[in-house]
């Protein structure tokens, strides 16, 4: 079954550029389970590009938390991705940034570091 192509509402209809993501072989709970460099601080975009590009073999997003003061304004808990809505939440302030967790089919809870490219460094406050 193929995935339906037709933009969503509040979806960028192309990602900025090929998905940045290096993951462990393999996924265990309590450690990084991979590094994602976004390309700018939209998590509407980067959010559905990360889920929409995940490497299929490894499993499928079907929640996501993040770390508010790492990303820009978002103005609503979900995220408009091919494979329809998918549920965001905040991480507690405590947690820190540079910091998000995916929840993957068959893996469970999976972090993700960010690595910000020169000029997106994280935000500190």
């Amino acid at each position: 079954m193929s995935v339906r192509e037709f933009p969503y509402p509040h979806r960028h209809p192309q990602p900025l550029g090929a998905l940045r993501l290096e993951l462990a072989d393999e996924f265990t709970e309590g450690r990084l389970g991979g590094r994602w460099t976004p390309y700018c601080r939209d998590l509407t975009r980067e959010a559905a590009h990360l889920i929409d590009a995940f490497p299929a073999d490894r499993g499928k997003i079907d929640r996501l938390v993040y770390a508010e003061r790492d990303w820009d304004a978002l103005e609503t808990n979900e995220v408009f991705t091919r494979h329809g809505r998918i549920k965001v939440g905040l991480l507690p302030p405590s947690r820190g940034t540079g910091l998000v967790l995916v929840r993957v089919t068959g893996a469970g809870i999976v972090a993700l570091g960010i690595a910000w490219p020169t000029g997106l460094a994280s935000r500190q406050g």
